[in-house]
Order: structure tokens, then sequence, then C-alpha cells
């Protein structure tokens, strides 16, 4: 074989090779909008009622039944997409209950607080492939039947993509690839996205959730307007960066200190996960850590005005927040005890 040619057959062998090396595979959110709402759980509707509306001057609306977990629901919109779901048991789970059922019920006995969190995948299908060529095994499980405010049964227009419960012990809770981390396709994915979404939301929430409180043009009196992160404490943020990464969620940056650590962030689509490791014993996240284990502790909220926010839930709680600047970032944190179990960031917009 002439010299020139074969250098040409190296070259091309070198390129070939090296293409297939840095391939990565198909993306595990696809066109999906990524972190899409957390579970959290509460002792019953009377805890959304006097703490998270009354105290913290959110929005719930009324949504429905999970007869198959055994989980009641009510929503926080966070237009266009996500929203902040709030649970409480109201009847045993089926034997076959996906594990959501069990982590609510086990947060609830730890004083509430976020459960799960999960990611909005397009499609499930596609996921579900990308996440077996990462060697897990993963199903596709039927949707099973929701009760709406009504009283009729239907089947929720959303497709999960599970792991397997082995697959997820080997990972850490609140972990993508662990316990507390769903995906999830919704079918009616368009109709989420429209571009009157926010009003529609806005004439339900002044119909079904009316708060004087409320500014114009707001679906919640505190202007909360964005689903901005989860916070999930672990037992190592590097082995969690490490995991996440493997799920095509990459490092962004040190997230601002809270509760006496500093987090590290991921991306998730329009969303964002923050690991917190307690590295301090005499640190916030460590009392909580040591008081409710490890796993998701607490959502951040994007508001149009961190002003009116720290109002409302100043007069709620009879508690002071200072807001903290880290650059142009300005926010202020309202602790567990003060919020039914769950650690809320609120920040500017």
């Amino acid at each position: 074989m002439p010299t020139r040619v074969m250098k040409s057959c190296v070259l091309l062998l070198t390129v070939v090779c090296g293409t297939a090396a840095v391939q990565s595979p198909p993306s595990i959110i696809g066109s999906g909008w990524g972190l899409d709402h957390v579970i959290v759980a509460v002792q019953g509707p009377e805890v959304v009622k006097d703490v998270l509306e009354s105290k913290l001057g959110f929005s719930a609306i009324t949504h429905g039944k999970s007869p198959s977990v055994g989980l009641e629901n009510t929503i926080i919109f966070l237009p266009p997409a996500p929203y902040i779901e709030l649970v409480w048991p109201y009847q045993d789970p089926a034997p076959d209950a996906r594990l959501v059922g069990t982590l609510v019920r086990k947060k609830i006995a730890l004083g509430g607080g976020p459960a799960a969190y999960n990611v909005d995948v397009s499609d499930a299908s596609q996921t579900a492939d990308a996440m077996r060529q990462l060697g897990l095994r993963v199903n596709l499980p039927l949707t099973p039947m929701h009760i709406m405010p009504d009283g009729s049964q239907a089947r929720g227009p959303w497709q999960f993509a599970d792991i397997d419960p082995q697959d997820q012990a080997a990972v850490p809770y609140g972990v993508p690839g662990g316990p507390g981390v769903g995906f999830i396709a919704y079918t009616n994915a368009a109709d989420r996205m429209k571009p009157d979404r926010f009003q529609r939301v806005l004439e339900r929430a002044t119909q079904e959730a009316p708060d004087p409180r409320r500014p114009a043009g707001e679906i919640s009196a505190n202007t909360a307007r964005k689903l901005r992160a989860a916070w999930v404490a672990v037992p190592s943020v590097v082995e969690a960066l490490k995991q996440a990464a493997r799920f095509g969620f990459p490092a962004t940056r040190s997230h601002i200190a809270a509760l006496g650590e500093t987090g590290e962030e991921v991306q998730c689509g329009e969303g964002t996960i923050v690991f917190f490791e307690a590295k301090h014993p005499d640190s916030q996240l460590a009392a909580i850590v040591r008081k409710k284990g490890l796993g998701p502790f607490g959502i951040s909220v994007g508001v149009a005005n961190l002003k009116a926010a720290q109002r409302i839930v100043k007069e709620g709680t009879q508690a002071t927040f200072e807001i903290r600047v880290e650059k142009s970032r300005r926010s202020f944190v309202v602790p567990a005890e003060l919020a039914a179990g769950t650690v809320f960031e609120f920040v500017q917009e």
C-alpha cells in the first residue's frame, strides 16, 4: 500500500474512532423542560392553608387524588411549566405503588418537607433508551388512574420512565438515578407551553384561591414566578456531581452559601439542582440532616418582587429575614421550622 494512502487510512480511522469515543448517549431530557416539579409532603390540607398560603403567600389550587399511591394533592403553579406539588396521604397505597408514596409517608413522619422531584423529559421512550445506555434497567409503567376535583377518573396526561428500584438503591436519595428523582413526560406538553398559560393559571387562582394580598397580575401574593432549584443534602457533593454528569446535568457554579454550607449547582434543563454536603457539624444544614437525613430538603423560588415576598412572609411568620446579596443575586431564606418542613429560598428574578 503506498505510504500516502496508508497515512490517509490511518487518519480516517483516527477521526472515526475519535468521533465514536466522544459521542455521548442521547439526551436524558431530550426536548423536555428539565426540573419540572418538587413533591412536598405535608400533614394535610390544613397545613397548606395555614402555612403555605397564609404565612408564605403562595396560592395553591385544588387538583385531585392518586388512588394507587394513596395521595391527595394541591398545586402551586409557576408557569409556564413547573410547579410545586403539595401532597398528603388519604388512603393506603396499592401493593405495587410507585416509590413516591413511601417517600412521602417517611417525610411526613419526620415533620414534612420535600420528598421527591420530577424532571420533565420528551419523550419517555427516548429517555428510557438513553438511561439503558448507561446500564440501567428502565420500565415505562402504565399511568395509573387519577381522580379529578369533580370526582371523575381518568389516566393522567403523563408517562414515567422508572429506573429499577435495585439500580436506584445504589445512588443516594435525591441524586439523579436514585430514589426521589422521577422522569416524567407529558402528553399535553404543547398545551402547557402555550403563551396564554400564565393568564389561564392566574384566572384559576383568582377563583379558587382568593387572596386580598395578591398584587395585580400575580398568581401568588408573594409574587412567586419560577421554580429555580431543588436543594438536596448528599453524603458527597463530588460524587453527586459525577452522577449528575452521567445524566447530562453539567456543573455550573458554586451556589450562594446557605444554612452554613456552600452548595454546588448543576443545570437541569430550565432549572437547577443544588447539592449540599454537611461539612460543618454546627451548621444549620447539619442540624437538618441529623433530624431528617439526607435527600431533598429545600426549594428555590424566583419572585417578581423580593421586597413584597419578604413583607408577606415576615407578616405571616412574625420573623425577620435578611436579604442576602451575591453579586447581582438577591435572596432570603425561610427555615424549615417556619415552612412546614421545607427550606424555602426566595430569589429576585
